[in-house]
């Protein structure tokens, strides 16, 4: 039978075991800076997807005069040398084809956004494929290649009826725990957002977090558990600092701001079969295996548009 005295010592030990993922922040919250691109890189593939991109490209193209590159990727065969990247840049203003660099198709899009150092690629997905046909089955591989290689912000094209310009209204920053360049894509939701957008926060609890979590507080104190508002409350203050920061920049440039914990099953995109048109942007911490299988499990089920912030970002 557990004393009194025994009882408290759990009890410190639950508040220690929740001071772990709580980390208390500090001082006033800054307001975050938007990030606008200048120089984009639209990659063809080929697919339905190419249409939408070329869209985007305009649509950033109208907002922010940002300087448009085409790249057609497709791998050549002998008997099809042809490139897309001629035409298709007729349709977008302020843009131009660059030659395609050799190897892959994933090679030649990261020498290009090397050479020509651009600060947002524009990127089918399935690359090669029609989403309608392939749908949540894949990502791809090329897509899985640029999530750990890629240099810079990707925004990724799903479904031609989530047109950017239509999605920008409601953007959702979705992260799953702490990461070190969530305030830089947070940046980047407030910096594509259109004017007087929803910017909202989703805190996603992941039922394998959950339950690791709450089996160890079963195991400390048995007859105790933890609950997923429990749960949602901890995330909440561990994020305290981006929440406040993204409260303040909000006000600053008339935006609609809010905060929603939720579990991962009901989380942002629910299904394909989801017709709202939102913007998703997600952190990709690439040192971190469960934050990159969080963003490609999202990319694959997301029907929208997906802006992911790589880690390894230049600041």
């Amino acid at each position: 039978m557990v004393n009194e005295s025994e009882s408290n010592e759990l009890d410190r030990d639950v508040d220690a075991s929740m001071r772990m993922f709580e980390k208390s922040k500090v001082g006033t919250a800054p307001a975050i800076t938007p990030i606008k691109p200048s120089r984009v890189l639209v990659v063809l593939d080929g697919s339905p997807q190419d249409e939408t991109s070329l869209d985007a490209a305009a649509n950033l193209r109208e907002r922010f005069n940002t300087e448009t590159l085409v790249l057609d990727a497709r791998d050549k065969t002998a008997d099809d040398q042809s490139d897309l990247a001629i035409e298709a840049a007729a349709k977008v203003i302020g843009s131009r084809p660059i030659k395609r660099p050799d190897g892959d198709s994933y090679e030649a899009i990261l020498t290009a956004i090397a050479t020509h150092t651009v600060d947002l690629t524009i990127l089918p997905c399935p690359f090669g494929r029609s989403f309608e046909k392939v749908g949540s089955q894949s990502a791809g591989t090329v897509i899985d290649v640029m999530l750990t290689q890629c240099p810079c912000p990707m925004l990724i094209i799903r479904r031609d009826d989530q047109k950017l310009g239509e999605c920008v209204d409601n953007v959702r920053l979705v992260l799953s725990g702490e990461c070190d360049v969530e305030q830089r894509a947070a940046g980047w939701a407030f910096g594509l957002a259109g004017e007087a957008a929803t910017v909202t926060l989703n805190l996603v609890i992941e039922k394998e977090q959950y339950e690791n979590m709450r089996a160890i507080i079963e195991a400390m104190q048995p007859g105790s558990s933890l609950s997923t508002e429990q749960f949602a409350d901890a995330m909440t203050k561990t994020h305290q600092s981006l929440h406040g920061s993204m409260a303040k920049t909000a006000a600053a440039t008339g935006a609609t701001y809010s905060l929603h914990p939720q579990a991962g099953e009901i989380a942002p995109p629910n299904a394909l079969s989801e017709h709202t048109k939102m913007l998703l942007v997600m952190a990709d911490e690439v040192d971190d295996r469960f934050s990159q299988g969080f963003v490609q499990d999202r990319i694959r089920r997301s029907p929208h548009p997906v802006l992911v912030v790589p880690g390894h970002v230049p600041s």
